[in-house]
């Protein structure tokens, strides 16, 4: 007995939406090369298309038919669009859930989460240059120089000239920074604690694995301009 393995909604519409996707690409390319008859469907070459008259070819009746024939073919193949059949979905409400519960957590230690994500991204690697923190802790530059002016401050950071370069600025924990980093420390892990409840170390393996897969790819698909490599 031979078992079929039926895949799920999601994966046939990923075969959709990414696999024909490709396809469609190759097909619009071997019309224009003449490969393929361009009233028919794909995978017919134009040397097996039957020869059609010259004013039927000419005729707006026959070319509307066409087009309707196609537009139903393609209506009856292609699933409807939903915005919630794409990951960048989730990425999005997640991060944006994240942001609000998370502010709640650090509310009572006087901190933003752009300010806290600062101190993470200082406690990893502390003596940053403005650019390299905002490239870790994912925060637009020009509003980081301003959020790091009013950490300075409040005595979180400190400036002070590079040692290979004393035109450039680098920015280090203070002792009350450390001291506030470590003290909301252990309410950052148990927030995210929570985030990922009822995900299993191998789940939580492969969701990294993957995310740091689509990042790369995001990257890769932006041009140079787009991209902070200071």
């Amino acid at each position: 007995m031979v078992t079929v393995a039926r895949s799920s909604p999601l994966s046939a519409r990923y075969n959709t939406y990414i696999i024909s996707g490709v396809t469609k690409a190759t097909e619009r390319k071997s019309r224009r090369s003449g490969l393929i008859d361009p009233g028919q469907g794909a995978g017919v070459k134009a040397d097996r298309v039957k020869p059609v008259s010259a004013s039927r070819a000419a005729s707006p009746r026959a070319a509307t038919s066409r087009n309707v024939t196609a537009r139903d073919e393609a209506a009856q193949t292609t699933p409807p669009y939903r915005i919630t059949d794409y990951p960048m979905h989730y990425f999005a409400a997640i991060q944006r859930q994240n942001q609000l519960n998370l502010t709640r957590v650090l509310r009572d230690l006087g901190l933003s989460v752009p300010m806290w994500r600062a101190l993470a991204a200082l406690h990893q690697k502390d003596g940053q240059t403005i650019g390299e923190i905002a490239q870790l802790s994912v925060l637009d530059r020009s509003s980081l120089g301003r959020l790091l002016d009013d950490m300075a401050k409040d005595g979180l950071v400190e400036r002070e000239p590079r040692a290979d370069d004393r035109r450039a600025v680098v920015i280090r924990l203070s002792a009350h920074g450390r001291k506030t980093f470590e003290d909301s420390l252990p309410l950052a892990q148990r927030h995210y604690r929570n985030v990922l409840k009822g995900v299993s170390p191998e789940e939580f393996e492969t969701l990294m694995r993957v995310l740091r897969r689509i990042k790369l790819n995001t990257r890769m698909m932006s041009d140079v301009s787009d991209l902070d490599l200071s």
